[in-house]
């Protein structure tokens, strides 16, 4: 039986953190959604948690996203952390990259992660070790800790301590010069944003390809999954596209901009705090789906050509698919323009889910079916 508007938005909210898990690891995550959130045993699997607040002293094998008012991890991720908070401090370890962001964060000293670490906030504090490039955007930045890569900082104060080493250069955005201690270690260069770069001491642009490709290939096969498990979802995402893309970019745009806010106005209020936080673990499930819908939207519009999308997983969509991807990860080494087109794709996708998920969808992909289909084109 077909399902009526009101059944597909209902759907929708409760499909979108099932969808990102199944788009993004073929296991299902361990969710946890509450007012207090602790782990002391062990996760075989993927953790997302939601909380005011979440603390981790056991471990976790795969992938780790956390959202509440305080967070800390005094224990180990197995791969990649994602975590946002008022509060957020890592004592623990994480074995590849993180992605932290909050009004205070604090990788505390005895921490480490392993790959490539982005954090941002009001206060942020690096004591840890950081296995790869480091990237800060902050009000007050203080690096104390090790990096064994480059360190982008952008702060509005900026402070590398007594003890500090960081194994590449050090590039920073501030509208005063970064205090330095004496005996700090920078191997690299020290050099303000946007001015002549030197020549550089190595070359890791061959790796960063790779890397590129890899993503890609990711990518491609997370993007089979959606496709594969969600026909219908991706079908009419590409007719919401497709009738108004100018309205849907839009959409996308002042939905990811404005739901922060109302997540911020959920908090502080008695009774929304909880609210606010199931609110702001759906946002970022949606910004993680978003980007990978965007990618199936470009898929799907250019398969059917002048007609109307077509759900379901078939060899040309497949090979559409991994062309796409292809244009994507070559458009990363000219400049603006591979950051334009996946900029582009996450606001299709956020916006398309937004339009499903409150009505203003118009339209049904003809001939869609049901998950699990295999047409031969």
């Amino acid at each position: 039986m077909p399902l009526t508007r009101s059944g597909w938005r209902a759907c929708l909210w409760l499909l979108l953190p099932g969808l990102t898990v199944v788009a993004c690891a073929p296991s299902l995550a361990e969710t946890r959604i509450s007012d207090s959130v602790v782990i002391t045993g062990s996760i075989d699997d993927d953790l997302y948690a939601a909380a005011g607040e979440v603390r981790i002293e056991g471990s976790v094998e795969g992938d780790v996203i956390l959202a509440g008012g305080r967070i800390t991890l005094d224990g180990g991720v197995g791969d990649d952390l994602r975590a946002a908070g008022g509060n957020v401090r890592v004592t623990g370890f994480v074995t590849d990259q993180a992605t932290i962001a909050g009004g205070s964060v604090t990788v505390a000293p005895g921490s480490a992660i392993g790959g490539r670490t982005w954090l941002a906030g009001g206060d942020v504090e690096m004591a840890g070790e950081i296995g790869d490039d480091l990237y800060v955007a902050g009000g007050t930045v203080v690096i104390s800790g090790s990096v064994a890569g480059d360190v982008e900082v952008a702060a509005r104060e900026i402070r590398v301590e007594p003890g500090a080493v960081i194994g590449g250069d050090l590039v920073w955005r501030s509208e005063q010069e970064p205090l330095i201690a004496d005996d700090a270690r920078i191997f690299g260069d020290i050099r303000a944003a946007g001015r002549d770069e030197p020549e550089p001491h190595r070359d890791d642009g061959a790796s960063r390809f790779e890397g590129g490709w890899a993503a890609g290939i990711a990518l491609a096969a997370a993007g089979l999954i959606l496709l594969w498990f969600a026909p219908q979802l991706a079908a009419r995402a590409a007719v919401v596209f497709r009738e108004a893309p100018g309205r849907t970019l839009v959409l996308g745009a002042a939905s990811i901009v404005l739901t922060p806010i109302a997540v911020l106005a959920l908090f502080v209020t008695v009774l929304g705090w909880l609210l606010g936080l199931v609110v702001l673990a759906g946002y970022v499930f949606a910004l993680l789906l978003s980007g990978l819908l965007g990618l199936l939207i470009a898929t799907l519009i250019l398969c059917s050509g002048l007609g109307g999308p077509a759900a379901g997983v078939g060899w040309r969509s497949a090979l559409v698919l991994l062309a796409v991807v292809v244009v994507l990860v070559l458009a990363q080494r000219v400049p603006a323009l591979g950051g334009l087109l996946i900029v582009l794709l996450v606001l299709a996708g956020f916006g398309s889910l937004t339009a499903l998920v409150t009505g203003r969808a118009t339209g049904r992909p003809a001939g869609a079916t049901g998950g699990g289909t295999l047409p031969g084109g």
